[in-house]
């Protein structure tokens, strides 16, 4: 960057995730100058004092001029996280996350935390945060939206707006059962075939009764009944399967997403290639957006609508 004075940054945006810290430095146009990334998630720190050092630390005076406000998203505003920030209702968008915005004391600077989202799901209320920020920087015209990951989220938009969301802890679950469970014992962990996962899939759409079908995953191992570096992947398949299907079903009984067109699978290019394939395999049309575009153009949107720049 050029000096403090004229180095054209006109916002610093903050992605904090679980296992992941990421800053973007934006000019005046919303486009991005430069990106740096840590390790330092929210799950690897225990207090506020922590988190203001991560992100000084990945700041550094080459990516931030000291003066541009900063705008942060995601698990910094977790209750286990830098500043607990409360969650904004359905229907919510960039204009609502604004004017919501919680502000943080760092370093003298204009600085506020995005909030989360809260809405009513299958039973229960159901949240998240950071996934609301990608939703928002979508193509216009998008009404549906996955954003995969440990715990994986399926959005609907209308009219740029987030009208509701599921959550379906598909990652998690597979480390668990992969890493810690019978069902995983023996199996190369880092192993990948897309026939095992194609496998996976089908018998996802074929076979409803989901938990008898993960043990499925066992017995297939211990009588030798398919290759051992294939099941992590048709377990993943079954996953990701039933988790597309469900959500899918949902979204149909929805007579306004009924004609939604393609989905937006937002993430890095191996889990949102590999979510392709699965909708793919089902023949609901999809595009492809990665993830650091997205929160980009979400987080631009909402400080635009905030007056941060």
């Amino acid at each position: 960057m050029s000096d403090p004075n004229g180095s054209g940054i006109a916002l610093i945006g903050v992605d904090w995730g679980s296992t992941h810290l990421r800053v973007h430095a934006f000019d005046a146009r919303g486009g991005v100058l430069a990106t740096r990334a840590s390790a330092r998630g929210m799950a690897s720190l225990a207090s506020p004092a922590e988190f203001a050092e991560a992100l000084g630390e990945l700041l550094g005076s080459e990516l931030d001029d000291g003066r541009a406000p900063i705008l942060l998203a995601g698990m910094a505003g977790a209750r286990a996280g830098w500043q607990e920030t409360p969650y904004a209702p359905l229907p919510t968008d960039a204009a609502t996350l604004a004017a919501m915005l919680q502000p943080l004391q760092f370093r003298g600077r204009r600085a506020a935390i995005v909030p989360g989202v809260s809405g009513p799901s299958d039973g229960f209320v159901d949240v998240m945060r950071g996934e609301e920020t990608q939703a928002l920087g979508v193509p216009p015209g998008t009404a549906r939206v996955v954003a995969p990951g440990t715990h994986s989220k399926w959005l609907r938009l209308q009219a740029g707006a987030v009208v509701g969301f599921s959550t379906y802890p598909t990652g998690e679950i597979y480390s668990l059962l992969l890493e810690r469970s019978l069902l995983g014992r023996g199996l190369p962990a880092n192993a990948w075939s897309e026939r095992g996962f194609v496998l996976g899939l089908d018998t996802a759409r074929e076979r409803p009764d989901w938990l008898h079908q993960l043990f499925g995953v066992r017995a297939r191992n211990v009588r030798d009944a398919a290759p051992a570096e294939e099941l992590p992947a048709f377990l993943s398949g079954l996953l990701i399967g039933y988790e597309c299907l469900g959500a899918n079903r949902i979204d149909k009984a929805d007579a306004a997403a009924a004609a939604d067109g393609e989905i937006a699978v937002i993430g890095g290019a191996r889990l949102a290639a590999t979510y392709a394939l699965a909708l793919r395999r089902y023949g609901l049309p999809h595009y492809i957006i990665e993830g650091d575009t997205a929160f980009c153009h979400g987080l631009w949107r909402i400080a635009q609508a905030a007056e941060y720049v």
